[in-house]
Order: C-alpha cells, then structure tokens, then sequence
C-alpha cells in the first residue's frame, strides 16, 4: 500500500462538540453586549481554528499507516464470506483509524467501513462480510482512509493506493460429486483401467443375452440363430473418452431464468458436466463460442484439471453477438480427431438460428456424436398457460404459445439430425445433464 498524493483534513468529532459548547456561550454573550458579544465569538472561533490547524499540522507521515486487504481463498454466489484488513501504525503516536474499502458493488450493498484503535507500533486486524450476488472478477476501487489522535480535534483523510480484484465463482453445490457418488458403482470408475461397452472398437470380450436399449447394430446374428434367442456382443474398450462442451456466449443467454441469467445456469451445468467428466476418468475439453470460439480450454485428463475449467468460465459473460454454429462445429473439428461427445448449451429460438445449428450438427455426425442442451424457461410456458384477463395477456400468451411451437418443431429437427436433445428448465439443468451424460457413457455409444 502506498498513500496518494492527495490528502486533507476535516473537523473530527471532537471539534464539532466544542463548537457545540461554544455556541450557547456565544449566544447568551450576544445578549449582554458589547464588548461580550464581539469578544467572546471572536475568542470562539480563534480557539476553533487555533486547535484544527495545530492538528492539521501534524499529519501522519505516508509510510506511518500501512494496509493490506487480504481476500477470502473461494468466494462463490450467494455464499456469505469475510475480507481481512491489516492495519499497521508504524509511527511514535497512537491513531484512531476508519477505513471505507472500495469494495465491488457486487460483492456488498453499501460501502464497508471499519474502524480501530491502533496504538504507536502496533498492527490490527479488521474485517467486513461479504455476499457475492453475481460470478466475475471485480476490481476494487481506492480505499479511503481516516486518521486522528485519540483526543484530536481534525481528521487526515487520503485515498490509498490498493488494487485488488475479487474472484467470484459460481456455486456449485456439489451437483456433480452427487451425481457422481450415486451411480459410481454402476460405472466402475476409477483409475485409466478398461471396461466393458458395447461397440465397435476394441477388442472383443463375450456375449450376452440382449436387453431392452441395446443396439441393433451389436447383435451377433449366428449366436442368436443358434440359440434362438437374441445375443448381443460385448467388447473391451478404453474407458477415456473425449468429452466436449460448448457453451453459447450470446445475447441469447443474457435472458433471465428465475434469479439467474440463462448463462449463468449454462456455466454452472458445463462445470458439474466437466467436474463428472474428468472423474470418470474422460478427457475433458471446454469451450465458449459467439461468432466465433473465443474460449477453448483443450481435452485434458486428470480431475486437476478443473482448475483450468473452473478458470476459464466463472468470468465469461453474455456478448452482444448472433451464435455461430457452424464455425464452432469447424473449431472442434480442427482440434478434436478423436470420437468425442459434444455438448451444447444453448438457447433454440427460431428457425433461422436452428438452420444454422443443424448444419452444424450434420457436419459433427461423421465423427462426433452430439447432445444439444436446449435452456427452457419456465417463465414462456407459465404465460403459455394463464387465463388471459384482458386483450393484452390474450396476447401475450398467444405469443408465448407460437414461441413454444416453433421451439418444439425445431427440437424434433435437431434430434432428426442425429443429436440427442435434452429439454430441461435451466435451474434444473446441471443434474439432468450429468445424468444423460453417464447413461450415455454406460450404453458405449461414444
């Protein structure tokens, strides 16, 4: 911390109680008369002056008070924490201290204030609550700070020299690792070991009977002739496995679902995806697109990697911009080869963005395999179905209705290209998410 170069002085508290002494013997002198009533203010308002300026005359030196802000090591949304503040009186002379920090407006409603004793070289510490409203980084403002002596009569302000940025996440609230913990001994999980799947690639290890989800595809026709009933082949593959997730960064998702934007729920369920991925043992990628990817974390195993994730999207916000599908689907495909599920989260609307998006989705099929995660809102659907009072909610949930339609025709088409589709309300999204992901993952359709 370094002092600015600007600083003052206002009366302290103290001045103003001898003012307010003062001020009735004035009056009561004015009522005498001269030469009461002119001598007597005029002593007053010497002795006002004489006492703030012999104050303002002794400032602290600037290295005499040092701060240092000491931030919390997580701050996440809507979670209550605590920042700590430092004081160090490195002078001869004891200082009362206020400090106003110049804490983000997200962070706290109104501008935190501390104050303390701090004797001649001494050091105290100080803190304020927090409670992060919205996920970013938020640079703080200069901080402005106070000092008297204890039986001052003036106040020495000066701003301070005090950068600091506050990295606030988005609550997770352990969607994945419930996920995950409920449905692990279904997966084996654990290690970079094989297991069993059904698919084409690998190398082959039994047969079994076949069972309602299994693919035609798999189905060994002489064993089943043979033994008259329907047997499946099952293959040894390698459980790693690329997992891809897109996440829209548009003017599409600054709309708001419940409390949240559609972006931040889509931030919140890539990062449970990405937390389920990487403990499954996938190689996990990221990605944020607009019109063009301007976020590409690569794949990448090992659950210390979602730090790299974790880093990559709690600031992203929405860009005033059109989605561009189909350069996001070249973008993966220049640096995905193998066969990968990708994942997108995004926001279906009409059918000129749906063109694009099936385009994109085609283009994928040779390869990939894609999910679209399409974010409803409950908001559309609770105006689709009120009972209009007047000519304009008659209106409004005509709109809604045509919305809905349009949306659901244009699902169909997505899951006619070849992509599952997955059709949730967006504060409901990250467990469902997980949850297709895993069935996805057992069935071997990667």
């Amino acid at each position: 911390m370094k002092a600015s170069a600007t600083s003052s002085f206002v009366p302290a508290p103290r001045a103003l109680r001898l003012v307010a002494v003062l001020l009735p013997l004035c009056v009561l002198t004015a009522l005498v008369g001269p030469p009461f009533s002119t001598l007597v203010p005029v002593l007053a308002v010497v002795l006002v002056a004489s006492v703030l300026v012999l104050d303002a005359l002794r400032p602290p030196e600037p290295s005499e008070i040092s701060v240092e802000r000491e931030l919390p090591r997580r701050i996440e949304v809507g979670q209550a924490s605590t920042i700590t503040l430092h004081v160090r009186n490195r002078g001869r002379r004891t200082w009362r201290v206020r400090l106003v920090d110049g804490c983000p407006g997200s962070l706290s409603a109104d501008p935190p204030s501390v104050q303390a004793l701090i004797p001649a070289g001494e050091r105290v510490t100080l803190a304020y609550p927090i409670m992060p409203r919205t996920r970013g980084a938020f640079a703080f403002t200069d901080p402005l700070l106070a000092l008297r002596e204890p039986r001052g009569f003036a106040e020495h302000l000066r701003t301070l020299d005090l950068p600091g940025r506050a990295k606030v996440l988005p609550g997770l609230q352990g969607i994945a690792r419930q996920r995950l913990s409920a449905r692990r001994d279904l997966m084996h999980l654990g290690g970079a070991r094989r297991t069993r799947v059904l698919g084409r690639d690998g190398d082959f290890d039994r047969l079994r009977d076949f069972v309602t989800g299994d693919d035609l595809r798999h189905v060994d026709w002489k064993a089943t002739a043979r033994l008259r009933r329907p047997i499946t082949r099952v293959w040894q593959a390698e459980k790693a496995q690329n997992l891809v997730v897109l996440v829209d960064g548009t003017r599409l998702m600054a709309t708001g679902a419940g409390t949240l934007t559609k972006m931040d729920h889509a931030v919140r369920a890539a990062l449970a995806l990405g937390w389920a991925g990487l403990s499954a043992g996938d190689r996990v990628s990221i990605g944020v697109f607009d019109d063009t990817m301007r976020l590409w974390v690569p794949p990448a195993t090992g659950i210390g990697r979602f730090g790299a994730l974790l880093n990559g999207l709690y600031d992203q916000q929405p860009a005033g911009r059109f989605p561009g599908y189909r350069e996001a689907a070249r973008h993966v495909m220049r640096s995905v080869s193998r066969r990968s599920l990708v994942v997108w989260i995004t926001d279906v609307l009409d059918a000129d963005q749906g063109d694009e998006l099936v385009s994109a989705l085609s283009a994928l099929r040779r390869r990939h395999l894609s999910m679209v995660v399409a974010l409803d809102d409950p908001a559309v659907r609770t105006m689709a179905s009120a009972r209009p009072g007047d000519l304009e909610e008659l209106y409004v949930r005509v709109g809604a209705a045509e919305v809905l339609k349009e949306r659901a025709l244009l699902l169909k088409r997505i899951a006619a290209a070849g992509a599952k589709v997955l059709d949730e309300p967006a504060g409901a999204l990250g467990p469902e998410l997980v949850d297709r992901y895993l069935d996805i993952k057992m069935r071997g359709l990667v």
